[in-house]
């Protein structure tokens, strides 16, 4: 796996919540909707979960609680992804993981894999928070990759 593109993909991904963060902080409907906050501490879980896993450790069990605060879901956010950051520095990416189970049983994943996963699967939700925002008369940011690669990436 081709580092930088990782490094990018984390940069983009710290960019991307900065603006969604700033579209909720302006629409106080959207702050207090229960599915965009259930979606939000999902990704926060498994950003943690997938980060741990990807420096070869287990994840904290005491850090998968929901947050009912905005102020500290965003927080929370913030360290996942300043943690996830420091692990693209620190792990060695093509580092063999072992997983104790996915869809056919354990299995071995290279930590790259995890990392890119962690990425992705932000991005998906990601986009289903933008839908919600738009359902309840918010306007997500334009957030897509390529925009910000565009815009030099800020």
């Amino acid at each position: 796996m081709n580092s930088e593109l990782l490094r990018d993909l984390a940069r983009h991904q710290v960019w991307a919540d900065g603006a969604h963060w700033k579209a909720l902080r302006e629409n106080p409907t959207l702050l207090e909707d229960a599915e965009i906050r259930s979606r939000l501490n999902h990704i926060l879980t498994a950003a943690k979960m997938l980060t741990a896993l990807a420096r070869g450790g287990a994840p904290d069990p005491a850090g998968i609680q929901p947050l009912e605060s905005m102020d500290q879901l965003q927080a929370a956010m913030e360290q996942a992804n300043a943690n996830f950051c420091e692990a693209l520095g620190s792990v060695d990416l093509d580092q063999t993981i072992t997983l104790p189970r996915g869809p056919q049983g354990p299995f071995e994943t290279p930590a790259w894999v995890l990392l890119l996963q962690a990425v992705t699967h932000s991005q998906h939700h990601r986009g289903q928070n933008a839908s919600r925002m738009r359902q309840l008369g918010g306007k997500p940011p334009m957030t897509d990759f390529i925009f910000w690669y565009a815009t030099g990436r800020p």
